[in-house]
């Protein structure tokens, strides 16, 4: 069973930008044009200054709050070295490159925020592929409750074509499951009273009770969508290799910026060495590109354990398959309804449709 990825329209990506974080963005790009305006006018210092001074109080806290995370845990960063930068822009007045580099890191930090919640989407759509509603037959009585309500032991009944919600037991009834989703395998499996059933399944022919053994985070799919989570946090061994890169290049920075100072004696032009220091960004792509990958895989139907087995793959050239089936979608579809004479086709289907329908008993 293949999810297909659907891109997001324009008006779902704004609405998943922080406020707070865009009006800081704003004010701080406000700000900007602002000095940079009073600048070609030559105003005096005293209203420069004030401005650009309020724009990066109010652009440099979500800065300065990773850059003390990225101190504390001795490790160079993006936000860190454009930190420098700017507090080495602002030092020798220069408000306009000072407030510039903090409208790029607010920005990239919106976008970084998206792309994480790009790739984390891979999970909500995995967890909604289980049903929100499910019925239970308790004290007799069938019963439409929350998936979240349910309990080792329910007795889950799901109809022709329904989501299985639990790993359990086949209690009444007979059916095909499609586990393509959790074992690989792209035809249906026969089940019968007695056969184990899992989590994230489609019920093909017939309505079937289920006894719910495994529920929740405890059964097959949970598990799945758990290994998926430690995946997009786990650390490739190309994200440490990125992350001691972008340390070497900002050092190298510095140490060029403090040799550009020795040779001219020029502020301006030392401090735009450090700025190059901020190409250390590719610190944080490496696990963005991470995140991405594994997220677009699940909803592909494919699960990766961790971030080193993605990079293992730039080194495969050769895969094997040990059945044709492995490379079909294996989802059947009806393209159309041919009636024998003088048999309308819509009441065809109602009758194979009440047919199909569950008629629960009072043998559970």
């Amino acid at each position: 069973m293949v999810t297909e990825y659907q891109p997001r329209s324009a008006g779902e990506l704004w609405q998943r930008i922080d406020r707070e974080d865009l009006v800081r963005l704003g004010v701080v790009g406000g700000l900007a044009v602002v000095v940079l305006v009073a600048s070609w006018l030559q105003a005096p210092w005293w209203i420069s200054a004030p401005l650009a001074a309020v724009g990066l109080v109010i652009g440099c806290w979500p800065i300065v709050v990773e850059v003390w995370a990225a101190l504390r845990a001795r490790r160079m960063s993006m936000e860190l070295s454009m930190f420098i930068a700017l507090v080495a822009a602002a030092a020798i007045g220069e408000w306009v490159t000072a407030l510039v580099i903090t409208v790029f890191v607010l920005a990239a930090e919106i976008l970084e925020d998206l792309s994480m919640d790009r790739g984390r989407d891979a999970l909500g759509e995995l967890m909604n592929f289980l049903p929100d509603s499910v019925q239970v037959r308790r004290d007799g009585q069938l019963r439409s409750v929350h998936r979240d309500e349910l309990a080792v032991g329910d007795v889950v009944m799901v109809l022709p074509g329904g989501r299985i919600p639990v790993d359990g037991v086949v209690l009444e009834g007979n059916s095909s499951v499609d586990e393509s989703r959790i074992t690989g395998e792209p035809l249906p499996v026969d089940v019968s009273q007695g056969s184990q059933v899992y989590a994230g399944s489609i019920n093909h022919s017939g309505a079937v009770a289920l006894r719910a053994e495994r529920v929740g985070a405890e059964s097959s799919y949970g598990q799945i969508v758990a290994a998926i989570s430690a995946a997009q946090n786990s650390q490739a061994p190309i994200q440490r290799l990125a992350d001691r890169l972008a340390g070497w290049l900002v050092y190298l920075a510095l140490g060029g910026a403090a040799l550009t100072y020795l040779i001219t004696r020029d502020l301006t032009a030392t401090i735009s060495v450090i700025i190059v220091a901020g190409a250390c960004g590719v610190a944080a792509g490496t696990p963005l590109a991470l995140l991405g990958a594994i997220g677009q895989t699940a909803r592909a139907g494919t699960f990766i354990k961790d971030g080193s087995h993605l990079e293992e793959l730039s080194a495969v050239r050769v895969v094997v398959f040990d059945k044709t089936g492995t490379l079909t979608r294996g989802e059947p579809a009806v393209t159309a309804v041919t009636a024998s004479e003088g048999v309308d086709g819509d009441h065809l289907l109602a009758a194979v449709a009440s047919a199909e329908s569950y008629r629960p008993t009072n043998a559970i």
